[in-house]
């Protein structure tokens, strides 16, 4: 791989390839038998959705999904993959591990993998290399058409696995009898391009918005199907632009972590729930007394303004809000990076001793 020493970074291409990607995943999958690894599932009592780093926060976006789709009757567990081997989780042939692994080699994804095939249980990996060992132990491997990510950001291979995750729990409704389900799936997956293509039109505003709030330490906030996207932020501005940064349930910044932020600190809310616009407000009304700059990421029916700066999403379905609200995040971890004029590409591995300290736990 080339490495790019000014903007276009390999993020930047990677960002705007996922319109042409999501597309591609949605009509091949039309044409795909799942049918085998759709019984496993369905005749399975627990399924965990594992990963590490990004692949993680696609297990939680996935969790935050399969709530939407299953809700009661919701099998799905979303857990970090070093935390499954614990032995308190009683691994047996019921229970079947989903993971997730763009390279489909990351150590604790792949230890995970083998110890779950010694309990007995289903493996399946989405992956984009098919041929990798993660890919070789497990029973099933799903690909989602990008075979090996250009920039270590990992943006486009999150929104690709997250939106398999999605059309695979969609045909597990029609498996399971609820027919309406699955269609509702498939009418609202075919609108994401389009919608991530109406965002990506107006990256000049997000661009702009990145000069506006500039700080020494973020604080993301998410919540319900957001929360997932809120991780994934957090992760992205440690690996891009290397500034301090934490997320939280927006209830949660109440009840202590106000009073680490200060004028030097951006609170950046990303939410789609009406329901509790009057706390966001509240919190909103609270930094003006700390000088916090605030953000708000939000749907074009919010009416909250009483922020510094507000970016409207074009309206979706709630299934697709862990994919839509991530692509803002995206581009605006872009934009600060190259604004501090560094390269996002690398995330520090062309550095000796972050190289160094990779090898000591690799």
């Amino acid at each position: 791989m080339k490495t790019r020493s000014s903007h276009p970074f390999h993020m930047y291409d990677e960002i705007m390839l996922q319109p042409e990607y999501l597309k591609k995943l949605f009509l091949s999958s039309k044409f795909q038998n799942y049918d085998e690894i759709l019984n496993v599932l369905k005749n399975s009592k627990r399924i965990f959705l594992i990963g590490c780093g990004t692949s993680y926060h696609v297990a939680l976006s996935s969790f935050s999904i399969s709530q939407i789709i299953f809700k009661g009757e919701n099998k799905f567990i979303s857990i970090p993959a070093r935390e499954l081997m614990s032995p308190n989780f009683s691994l047996n042939n019921d229970d079947v591990i989903i993971a997730f692994s763009h390279s489909g080699d990351t150590k604790a994804t792949f230890d995970c993998i083998k110890m779950s095939n010694s309990k007995g249980c289903k493996t399946i990996v989405f992956t984009g290399d098919t041929e990798s060992r993660c890919a070789g132990s497990s029973d099933f491997v799903l690909s989602y058409g990008y075979k090996e990510d250009k920039s270590l950001a990992h943006t486009i291979t999150y929104t690709l696995s997250t939106f398999l995750m999605l059309i695979i729990m969609g045909k597990l409704a029609r498996q399971m009898g609820d027919i309406v389900t699955n269609d509702i799936i498939n009418s609202v997956a075919i609108q994401l391009p389009s919608l991530f293509e109406n965002v990506i039109n107006r990256r000049k505003d997000i661009k702009k918005l990145a000069e506006n709030i500039v700080s020494e330490f973020y604080v993301i906030c998410g919540n319900e199907h957001t929360l997932g996207v809120a991780y994934e932020t957090s992760l992205k501005f440690g690996e891009v632009h290397y500034t301090p940064t934490t997320y939280m349930d927006i209830e949660q910044i109440f009840h202590g972590p106000l009073v680490m932020c200060n004028k030097d600190t951006a609170i950046i809310v990303t939410n789609s729930n009406l329901n509790i616009e009057e706390r966001i407000h509240e919190l909103f009304r609270a930094t003006k007394n700390i000088g916090s700059k605030t953000v708000l990421f939000t749907t074009d029916k919010s009416s909250i303004s009483n922020c510094d700066y507000v970016f409207h999403l074009p309206h979706c379905h709630e299934l697709l809000v862990p994919l839509l609200y991530a692509l803002p995040m995206q581009l605006l971890s872009y934009y600060i990076s190259i604004n501090k004029q560094l390269n996002p590409d690398h995330i520090r591995r062309d550095q000796l001793p972050y190289k160094k300290a990779r090898e000591a736990y690799e």
